[in-house]
């Protein structure tokens, strides 16, 4: 199991750096079209095609990044009235239901990328098959996160005492409340290093 969440670390740290490269690429492409349309006069055409495609990349890297660390976001109303067991009772329905929705994304998703492969985009010329592979590939990462989530929520059930499963309810809460956020972390510790 520590193999796993370790692979899974290395990769939320891989979709960090994705995201980030994807919206400066964004950025940049805008800004060269902006100012070569209204500079110059010309327009590229593949320009809006590749932000379009880079933005479909970058949201459901993004959406995967931010469902490992569960904080997508959701009323929570009814499991804070309930007690821990509880809470965690209803945390685990909830996460089978994201992962049922998640492996439709994920199947639908390869039979849209498998449909398309055949077609070419109008203005970069490549195979619809790079921009629509985001679909299924991000369904994947949020499986294995939402996966990560249901076994660590249903062992926490199973196995801690009530008053442990309180004690870390009132620390997500204060950590909520305090708007912190595991990213946060990650950012101050590569501030850190360089």
């Amino acid at each position: 199991m520590k193999r796993i969440l370790k692979f899974l670390n290395y990769i939320e740290k891989i979709e960090i750096g994705i995201c980030i490269l994807f919206l400066f690429g964004m950025t940049l492409i805008v800004i060269l079209q902006v100012c070569s349309r209204y500079l110059f006069n010309y327009s590229f055409v593949w320009a809006e095609e590749l932000v379009r495609y880079l933005m479909i990349w970058m949201v459901m890297i993004g959406a995967a990044l931010v469902q490992s660390i569960n904080d997508h976001i959701r009323i929570d109303y009814f499991p804070m009235l309930a007690g821990p067991r509880v809470r965690r009772a209803m945390e685990t329905i909830f996460r089978l239901c994201t992962l049922v929705f998640i492996i439709i994304l994920t199947v639908k998703g390869i039979k849209i990328v498998y449909f398309n492969r055949l077609f070419e985009s109008s203005g970069l010329r490549i195979s619809m098959l790079w921009p629509n592979l985001a679909l299924p590939l991000g369904g994947i990462l949020i499986g294995a996160y939402t996966g990560k989530a249901l076994v660590q929520d249903f062992y926490r059930m199973l196995t801690w005492p009530s008053g442990k499963l309180q004690e870390e309810d009132r620390r997500l809460a204060k950590e909520r409340l305090e708007g912190y956020s595991p990213l946060d972390e990650e950012v101050a510790r590569r501030a850190e290093i360089e």
